[in-house]
């Protein structure tokens, strides 16, 4: 009984070193979504601009430049990167390239800025000693995007310094490989300054990327020092006095500042979704489709002259007709909300039909005469046929931390211009599905539902005349079928997509290639 007191008494005396709903940050008066910020500055929230010196030597070249970024909380439609940089470094960099920087940027920081970026649970002190405390910490994984994955298997550090908040590192303890580079040596540093009227404030940040490119030395330096701060109201905020009465001016004629249109009208309400943190994809899209399909439809009703007979007594469950078909098409979509987007397809398709009659009593024509014996099965000689594809389609489509789910609705016409004939098609096609963001890649899993036309018709000539006689066949397949996929985004532009369904009556796999823009 005695030994039981004295380690339940230990227990406690453990527990009681570990404040409840506390950690080693809050314990000396810093916000640990601070943390946020090794990440990406950012998620201070409140603007800035930043002075850069970027210097890359790579092939026995060195190439420094001069510019700004300009970061922009405030706008209605989200956090806005402007980035102001001389004629003359401009015209080696090109402005559509920065452009395109510009935007993968942008598409990075829209996913950064809401949710920890950081692992609350991995805080430990690794050293405290000297008024010098080292806090160290992992980010959380499935919180950082596949453009910095690179940073999931580092460990960053806080540095606390008389009692005050110094500086944030994170360093690479392996090497990896980042854009075409065995990086050995990555830091990022980010510092802080304490603002008078309380709290911290980013002052300066640099980062050292050291390794090889193309089997040479590469060394990549960013030097970036935060030179103003400012309110919505663009008053000043500065370290010593707070907020400031005196206005920011952002001109400056030696420096031309590029930056992207994101005051668009669609994706509508899509300003209130950037703002709430959600990367929207671009509003436009061009996608190009290959689509093969296998379709088996069974015979279920027989018309001759527009007479009908009892199927059954002519033809048995064995009468099918099998197309095989394959569809290329262009389809283009607008999201015109961000849940909502309509689209238009144009294709055409190239068709290979065999059909089999089978019949128990056997299958006889007038004036033809039989058939079909009794028993018998007749295989019709392949026919193809091509037909003009046209319609119009909707998605719907949300999602919750990695998880998505989309339903897909299209209404196609194929038109065949030597029958003169139209065949109108629904296809209906739920996913759910997850992302997995290191890998730019989401993978899905649901159903599709074809409704096909419900007969054919055909003319037979008859030997030795100029009459015909002209027959209606009805037809049906199953309509569900059962699809898995995957997605692969090349960039925030360009993306891949398969899709592969199986069904009772059918086969159907699909490879296309989208471009948004």
């Amino acid at each position: 009984m005695r030994l039981i007191l004295i380690i339940l008494l230990f227990t406690l005396t453990l527990l009681a070193k570990a404040p409840y709903n506390s950690n080693y940050l809050i314990e000396r008066g810093i916000d640990p979504n601070i943390l946020n910020n090794i990440v990406t500055t950012t998620r201070q929230n409140v603007a800035y601009r930043m002075s850069i010196e970027h210097s890359i030597k790579s092939h026995n070249k060195v190439q420094n430049m001069h510019y700004f970024m300009i970061v922009d909380p405030y706008p209605s439609y989200g956090t806005e990167l402007k980035v102001q940089i001389p004629e003359k470094e401009l015209q080696n960099i090109g402005e559509s390239n920065l452009k395109n920087i510009l935007d993968e940027l942008m598409g990075i920081q829209l996913y950064l800025q809401h949710g920890k970026l950081y692992d609350i649970n991995s805080l430990k002190i690794i050293k405290s000693a000297n008024k010098h405390t080292i806090i160290s910490f992992k980010l959380k994984k499935n919180n950082i995007p596949r453009e910095l994955c690179h940073l999931n298997s580092m460990t960053a550090n806080v540095h606390i310094i008389n009692s005050s908040l110094h500086s944030i590192s994170i360093e690479n303890d392996k090497p990896f490989d980042l854009r075409g580079i065995a990086v050995q040596h990555y830091k990022k540093v980010v510092l802080f300054k304490k603002v008078k009227t309380g709290g911290y404030l980013v002052s300066e940040e640099s980062l050292l990327i050291q390794g090889e490119k193309e089997n040479l030395p590469y060394i990549e330096t960013i030097n970036s020092t935060i030179t103003e701060y400012w309110n919505k109201q663009k008053y000043k905020i500065s370290f010593n006095n707070g907020l400031e009465k005196d206005t920011i001016t952002l001109n400056n004629k030696d420096y031309k500042t590029i930056s992207l249109e994101l005051d668009r009208f669609f994706p509508l309400l899509g300003k209130e979704a950037r703002k709430a943190g959600y990367d929207l994809p671009k509003p436009f899209g061009i996608t190009l489709v290959n689509m093969f399909q296998n379709t088996t439809m069974h015979m279920t009703s027989f018309k001759i002259n527009n007479i009908p007979y009892d199927f059954n007594k002519i033809l048995n469950g064995d009468s099918v007709y099998k197309s095989i078909t394959y569809a290329p098409l262009i389809r283009t979509d607008v999201w015109v909300l961000p849940f909502v987007s309509f689209s238009v397809l144009l294709g055409y398709t190239d068709t290979t039909t065999n059909v089999t009659l089978a019949s128990d009593s056997g299958l006889t024509l007038p004036i033809i005469g039989d058939i079909i014996k009794p028993g018998a099965k007749l295989n019709l000689d392949p026919f193809k046929t091509n037909s003009l594809l046209y319609g119009v389609g909707s998605t719907v489509a949300g999602g919750f931390d990695n998880y998505f789910s989309t339903i897909d609705f299209q209404y196609i016409i194929a038109y065949t211009a030597e029958a003169d004939v139209s065949i109108d098609m629904m296809i209906i096609t739920p996913l759910v599905g997850y992302s997995f963001v290191d890998y730019g890649t989401r993978v899905f899993i649901g159903a599709q539902y074809q409704r096909l036309a419900q007969n054919i018709t055909f003319n037979v000539d008859i030997p030795g005349s100029t009459d015909s006689i002209s027959g209606q066949v009805g037809l049906k397949s199953e309509e569900w079928a059962g699809v898995v996929g995957v997605d692969y985004s090349f960039t925030r532009s360009w993306s891949t997509n398969i899709l592969y369904s199986q069904g009772k009556d059918r086969t159907n796999a699909v490879l296309s290639i989208s471009r948004r823009f």
